[in-house]
């Protein structure tokens, strides 16, 4: 079995892809979804393992590590971090959640297994003999498309029990739907249906149990478990838009005006924006330390974590996305081109905010939460 990566040593391999990355980005959005080399990039790099626990030959890597991963791989491509990010959480919860002959099957053979995983329970299940038959309607399975495995959660049909999260092969379910978007262009966010698929008892299991392996990390409910995810993926495309506008701005002449760099409003904006994408990601990173240290030294996390957190991920969004929008007006015509990497990084900063993780809902519930401590 593989030994545990480190965060740094995970950025010296993003790193010595940084070109392929990069240069496969404009294809995956043309495509819609992530082409075979870029898919062969994430299966070098291990994506889906960085979240997995140790015991399946993952990297464990605790949620500051998280944010920093997808923060680096998102600088270069979004469409690998955004499906890979699915598929790092589907694995991570499955590694640490599955018997051991479901382990045998998904992580066998140093596998690293793509997996697309749909939390919200918009299929059902019922029971049979050796495990349970799935049936509806799944959609936004990011990464679906160059997925080997599913991971959908469902209820029961009948009534009886609680939801369960089946891992069905890809080949046992219809993977169809337009992906035909303005943001996320690359990461094949498309329908997942069955009808029937059956699934063994080893590859299914119940949400919300006590993890069998991997520690108290996979206890974090839905929000907590996905914030750094979310968070890591915001942060690289809006620092990916911080850098390029600077170089862009020495080099854009509009109209009359001079250059931009050279304008003084422009100048007093790129500061103000430096700044509040900086301090939203100094903020989102050490709130994810602080939790952290519970969760390494083997505490269940802390009552109403889940939430401020979600509430932090809005927060600190809502700020980047902010200050790389007032940016953008300044790049004119020039930026709306699809050549443009300012433009595909301002609608990807945008699409990460209309994720159920950024929402501003989760500022009604700190609200609440303040209100019934006073």
């Amino acid at each position: 079995m593989r030994s545990p990566r480190s965060l740094d040593a995970i950025i010296v391999e993003i790193s010595s892809f940084s070109d392929r990355l990069d240069a496969l980005a404009g294809e995956a959005e043309a495509r819609h979804t992530a082409p075979p080399e870029l898919v062969d990039v994430m299966r070098e790099i291990r994506i889906p393992m960085i979240k997995a626990p140790v015991e399946v030959g993952g990297d464990h890597l605790h949620l500051a590590d998280q944010f920093g991963f997808f923060e680096a791989l998102s600088y270069w491509n979004p469409t690998a971090a955004w499906t890979g990010f699915n598929h790092a959480g589907a694995c991570g919860i499955a590694g640490a959640s599955l018997d051991d002959e479901g382990l045998g099957v998904l992580f066998g053979g140093d596998a690293s297994p793509f997996m697309a995983a749909v939390a919200a329970p918009t299929g059902t299940y019922e029971r049979v003999d050796g495990g349970v038959r799935v049936r509806g309607r799944w959609k936004y399975a990011s990464g679906v498309p160059h997925s080997e495995w599913a991971l959908l959660s469902c209820l029961p049909a009948d009534g009886a029990g609680g939801p369960r999260i089946a891992v069905a092969s890809t080949r046992d379910v219809v993977v169809t739907g337009e992906w035909d978007v303005m943001a996320l262009q690359g990461t094949g966010s498309i329908d997942v249906i069955a009808d029937g698929a059956f699934v063994p008892d080893h590859l299914s299991f119940a949400p919300g149990s006590a993890p069998r392996r991997g520690g108290p990390m996979f206890s974090l409910g839905y929000m907590g478990y996905v914030a750094p995810e979310n968070m890591g993926f915001t942060m690289g495309v809006c620092q990916r838009f911080m850098h390029e506008i600077v170089g862009y701005s020495t080099k854009k002449a509009r109209g009359l005006d001079g250059r931009l760099a050279d304008r003084g409003a422009f100048k007093y904006e790129l500061g103000r924006a430096r700044l509040q994408v900086d301090a939203a990601r100094a903020f989102a990173r050490s709130e994810f330390i602080e939790v952290d240290r519970g969760l390494i030294e083997g505490r269940p996390p802390a009552r109403g974590v889940e939430q401020h957190l979600a509430s932090v991920v809005a927060f600190c969004t809502e700020s980047a996305v902010q200050a790389v929008t007032r940016l953008f007006h300044f790049a004119g015509a020039g930026a709306l081109f699809n050549s443009s990497v300012l433009q595909r990084c301002f609608r990807d900063a945008v699409g990460s905010s209309q994720h159920l993780m950024a929402s501003n809902a989760a500022f009604d519930r700190k609200g609440e939460a303040l209100l019934a401590g006073a």
